[in-house]
């Protein structure tokens, strides 16, 4: 008994050592800097949701979404959804882009549907502009809008409480992914076809290039020197493998430069839908994800690219993370990182040891179903997670350099959660 409540005093004392300063005496979610989340949702994953009744429809129902989240050490969330202003699908990376000042909000959405899937399948309603070719001058410049088979990106104001939608851009190619540059300044985006380059001026965004791409569905990340992007495409989705790639920007156009082979000494292969990487902030290494929906037929791999090499490779692998791998986030510490690991009706967050050498799986935790967007909070005392189905993000506790415990508060959010991002809160000049 003795050792046990030694045990549980020194686990307090731990715990407590390392929260300090942090503001924890609230009886609602702070953080120790101001800043904002902005969450997309995809009404169209209500159908994931109730397609197992019988008879089903497909006419879809839901609205997309966005949720603006302004936290801070001193007030409780302030938390706002706004449905049917822009369209946004779960078809794609969870995250998106955010302006340097956290004022503007930067969303993609694309017309691909995977043949024959449950989205394919879905019917709209009637009258309302679904495409590209239903959009006039006088459609778009509407605040009630989202076509969900448009090929558009939109511009969402974060710090207005209304967040109107200011900027809506329609593409020519099926664009999957925006982030923004290190320079603050700039945005990239993926198609299939084109790289295509932007900025914002005012809360317009103005293309400033396209670049063509080899080929494919795909996602990317942007190297913190701002000079590379670690992508992965898949040619024929489903059916063949997700091919990490290299690519440069060379002022405001990106060039391929190489496919990255995986060293014959790393016992991994590439698997097909594993489309989405991310980069670790210190530039040295590239996370890939595997089978990034889950299949029941076994656990995948998550992969590891040296990018400090003149043609980058996979180095190392952290073998038999989950059943379909969903996104990656980084401490600060340099240390720990954990995974999203997608699974039939509950999901689990894998952490992972990032220091060791060769890199390892810790443990799993308890995370609500279909898990997308995860990010730490700039000091790395939390972690913010989204699900799609509960329609919540939710928080957990950073106690220690390796340790998670799941808080019991959580923030509402529409229904469709799709990606995550993170940002300084805007404050006016």
């Amino acid at each position: 008994m003795k050792h046990l409540l030694f045990a549980v005093i020194f686990l307090v004392s731990s715990h407590s050592s390392y929260l300090d300063g942090q503001a924890t005496d609230q009886p609602y979610i702070t953080t120790q800097t101001p800043i904002t989340l902005f969450s997309t949702q995809d009404g169209e994953t209500e159908i994931n949701s109730f397609s197992d009744v019988e008879p089903y429809d497909y006419k879809l129902l839901s609205e997309d979404s966005f949720t603006v989240i302004h936290l801070g050490p001193d007030h409780p969330p302030i938390v706002k959804t706004v449905y049917g202003t822009i369209p946004a699908t779960i078809l794609g990376t969870p995250s998106m882009a955010m302006s340097s000042d956290g004022r503007y909000g930067l969303v993609s959405n694309h017309s691909w549907r995977d043949e024959g899937s449950y989205f394919d399948r879905l019917t709209y309603k009637k009258g309302a502009p679904v495409r590209n070719s239903d959009l006039t001058p006088e459609i778009l410049d509407r605040q009630k809008l989202s076509p969900q088979l448009s090929d558009m990106i939109s511009v969402v104001d974060l710090h207005d409480p209304e967040h109107p939608v200011t900027d809506r851009i329609l593409l020519d190619d099926q664009v999957t992914h925006i982030l923004a540059h290190p320079d603050g300044e700039r945005f990239f985006a993926m198609g299939r076809r084109f790289f295509f380059t932007y900025r914002l001026d005012g809360d317009q965004l103005i293309e400033l290039a396209r670049s063509e791409t080899p080929y494919g569905v795909g996602c990317f990340w942007i190297h913190p020197d701002g000079t590379h992007i670690l992508a992965a495409r898949n040619k024929d989705w489903g059916n063949d493998v997700a091919i990490p790639q290299w690519y440069a920007i060379d002022g405001d156009h990106v060039i391929y430069i190489n496919d990255l082979e995986i060293d014959p000494s790393v016992d991994t292969e590439y698997a097909n839908t594993g489309v989405i990487v991310r980069i670790t902030p210190d530039g040295k290494r590239g996370f890939i994800c595997q089978k990034t929906i889950y299949s029941g037929l076994g656990f995948s791999d998550v992969l590891i690219a040296d990018l400090t090499l003149e043609q980058p490779k996979v180095t190392a692998v952290i073998k038999q993370v989950g059943d379909g791998l969903e996104s990656f986030a980084f401490h600060p510490n340099g240390k720990m990182a954990v995974a999203t690991v997608l699974e039939k009706s509950k999901n689990s967050l894998a952490v992972l040891d990032i220091e060791s050498s060769p890199p390892r799986l810790l443990y799993h935790l308890d995370a609500a179903s279909l898990s997308q967007g995860v990010e730490f909070t700039p000091e790395g005392d939390k972690l913010f997670l989204g699900s799609t189905y509960h329609g919540r993000i939710e928080i957990y506790d950073v106690v220690d350099e390796f340790e998670l415990v799941k808080n019991q508060k959580f923030i509402k959010i529409g229904y469709g959660h799709n990606s995550l991002s993170i940002g300084p809160r805007y404050t006016p000049n």
